[in-house]
């Protein structure tokens, strides 16, 4: 493959992983609420105003706006192709990934826990977080973002 290929390949991987990655922010990204807690409790006041199915911006503080700021990155970089940003992009881009693999595997949640004192023995419920669809469409987004950036240096 040619110098003058790769370095289209590799803007055209990043300028497809820019919407991707942004646009993973405004999916679910955790599924904290399981469907077993909410049919016992979701009529309750128990649970008013915990986001069933929330996005990146409600679930982070930071991680999403750095994960936007990757995604704003990654657009730059497609457009305008200096290296020095790619040096950085690149280190960025993995940490996003490490991140987002981490995010898959430990849902995250706002902690919020259910007491039943109706229970016997009161206890706390059980209730396993789930990853949504956000991440993995992060996790497709930085890899691509990724390995633009990484085939951008071969044209070099």
């Amino acid at each position: 493959m040619s110098k003058a290929n790769r370095e289209l390949l590799a803007d055209w991987l990043m300028l497809l992983a820019s919407p991707v990655v942004l646009g993973s922010l405004y999916l679910t990204w955790s599924h904290q609420l399981s469907r077993s807690l909410r049919a016992a409790y979701g009529a309750t006041a128990l649970l008013r105003g915990v986001p069933r199915d929330p996005t990146a911006w409600q679930v982070y503080s930071v991680a999403d706006v750095l994960l936007a700021l990757v995604a704003a990155g990654l657009l730059g970089a497609a457009l305008r192709g200096q290296r020095t940003m790619r040096v950085v992009l690149a280190p960025a881009l993995a940490v996003g990934l490490v991140f987002t693999v981490h995010a898959m595997s430990v849902a995250p949640t706002n902690g919020a826990t259910v007491f039943d004192s109706a229970a016997a023995p009161p206890r706390y419920v059980a209730d396993a977080a789930t990853s949504g669809t956000g991440e993995t469409a992060a996790l497709v987004g930085l890899v691509l973002g990724l390995a633009g950036v990484l085939l951008s240096f071969t044209a070099d």
